[in-house]
């Protein structure tokens, strides 16, 4: 029982971690505009769509942080 809660102790740790910073976090403004503008979500698949999403969240983040705009 101990192991098992000392695993998921790690694991929700590690989860943290990684969480801190987004998919696309490492990716220069000028990429990250032109990777947003090119989402069409009339012609996308559901992992598309979900890209598409997590750009927007990235563009957000950094609108809040620094004023960037997609």
């Amino acid at each position: 029982m101990k192991e098992a809660i000392r695993v998921s102790m790690m694991l929700s740790f590690a989860m943290v971690l990684t969480a801190c910073n987004g998919p696309f976090s490492d990716y220069s403004a000028s990429d990250l505009r032109k990777e947003y503008r090119e989402c069409d979500y009339s012609r996308l698949t559901a992992a598309g769509a979900q890209r598409c999403n997590n750009l927007k969240k990235e563009c957000d983040k950094r609108r809040k942080d620094t004023g960037f705009r997609c």
